[in-house]
C-alpha cells in the first residue's frame, strides 16, 4: 500500500511537470470521478512553489473538510462547477481550534490564490465562539461569485485582496481584519443586530472598501453598525461605503468608536442610499464623514490594490 501511494505520488509529481509550460488543472469529485475525492488532497499534490496557475476544479458535491493551502504553493484558483452546489462546509471555531488561523474552514497562506464560484460555510452554530468560513493570510488574492456563511468573523482578511460579486453572510465584526480588501458589487447580510466590518490597517495603508454593494439584514434585526473600533490600537482603520444600499436596522450614528475620535480614523461614506435607493440622512454619523463625488472617484480597484508592484486584478 506504501508503494501504491509513493508511486501515485510521483505519477502525480510527473503529471505537472511534463504540463508545466501550459495551464494545468486537477479535478476533485466527492464520488470519486475526479482524480482527487476531497479538495485538501488535490492541494497536498501540488508540488511546491509551482510558478503558475494551478486550477483545481471541484465538481458538485458537499466536501465536509477542513482546507489550508500553504505559503509554499502560491497561484492555486480553487473553481466550483456550481456557486451554490458545490460547498465545502465543516464545523470549526475558537473553542475547538483556538486561534484565527485554526477555527476557520479554509485558510489561505499562499500568495495569488483565487476562489471562485462555490460556496464555503462555518457550520457553528450562533453565539457557538469565532468562526471563520476564510481566513487569507496572504497577497494578491481573489474572491470571486462565491458565498460565504458564519456568523462571527466569516471572512478575515490580511494583504490585497479583490472581492467581486459575493454573498457573504455574518453578524458581528464578520468581515475583519489588517489587510487592504475592495469588495466590488457584493451582498452582505447581517443575521443578527451586530457589526459589519472591523478593520485593522496601519497607517498610509488601504483598510476595508466596499463599492457599490448591498447591505441586507434579517427580518429579527433592529441595531447594526457598519464598523467599530478601538480607536487607541488601530487609530488609522480605514472603512468606507461608496454608491451602496443600506438596510433601515443600521444605526443613525453608523460607526461606533471606543475611545477618542481620532482625525487619522477613516470612516467615510458616498452615495449612500436605502434599500428603495432613497439617499440617506447622514447628519447623525459619529466618526465618520460624507465624501464629495470627486474623493469618491479616486477609491477605484486599481488604485487602492495597486501596492509597490502595480497589481491590477483580473476582471
Amino acid at each position: 500500500m506504501r508503494l501504491a501511494i509513493v508511486c501515485l505520488g510521483l505519477l502525480v509529481g510527473d503529471l505537472f511537470a511534463a504540463s508545466a509550460p501550459m495551464s494545468r488543472q486537477v479535478t476533485v469529485a466527492s464520488d470519486g470521478t475526479g482524480d482527487f475525492r476531497s479538495v485538501q488532497a488535490a492541494v497536498d499534490a501540488i508540488p511546491e512553489g509551482n510558478p503558475q496557475s494551478v486550477t483545481i476544479f471541484i465538481r458538485k458535491g458537499r466536501y465536509e473538510e477542513l482546507v489550508r493551502i500553504p505559503r509554499n504553493k502560491p497561484n492555486l484558483r480553487l473553481l466550483g462547477e456550481h456557486r451554490q452546489e458545490v460547498v465545502i462546509v465543516a464545523l470549526n471555531n475558537d473553542k475547538l481550534h483556538p486561534g484565527v488561523r485554526a477555527r476557520t474552514v479554509l485558510g489561505i497562506e499562499g500568495d495569488g490564490c483565487v476562489v471562485e464560484n462555490l460556496t464555503v460555510r462555518n457550520a457553528t452554530p450562533y453565539k457557538g465562539s469565532q468562526a471563520e468560513a476564510v481566513v487569507i493570510n496572504a497577497d494578491r488574492c481573489v474572491l470571486r461569485r462565491a458565498d460565504f456563511l458564519s456568523f462571527q468573523d466569516t471572512l478575515n482578511l490580511n494583504g490585497r485582496v479583490y472581492v467581486e460579486d459575493c454573498y457573504v453572510e455574518g453578524d458581528v465584526d464578520y468581515v475583519w481584519g489588517s489587510g487592504a480588501a475592495v469588495f466590488d458589487r457584493c451582498h452582505l447580510r447581517t443575521m443578527h443586530d451586530g457589526y459589519v466590518v472591523q478593520a485593522r490597517n496601519g497607517d498610509g495603508r488601504t483598510g476595508f472598501v466596499f463599492l457599490d454593494c448591498r447591505l441586507t439584514a434579517a427580518p429579527e434585526v433592529k441595531s447594526i453598525y457598519l464598523a467599530r473600533i478601538e480607536s487607541a490600537k488601530f487609530p488609522a482603520s480605514q472603512v468606507a461605503f461608496v454608491r451602496c444600499s443600506m438596510p433601515m436596522p443600521v444605526r443613525p450614528e453608523g460607526w461606533l468608536v471606543k475611545g477618542e475620535l481620532l482625525a487619522s480614523l477613516r470612516f467615510a461614506e458616498h452615495a449612500s442610499v436605502d434599500e428603495k435607493g432613497r439617499a440617506l440622512e447622514l447628519s447623525a454619523r459619529r466618526g465618520g464623514h460624507a465624501l464629495s463625488a470627486a474623493q469618491a472617484a479616486e477609491l477605484t480597484v486599481d488604485k487602492l490594490l495597486a501596492g509597490k508592484d502595480g497589481w491590477k486584478p483580473a476582471r
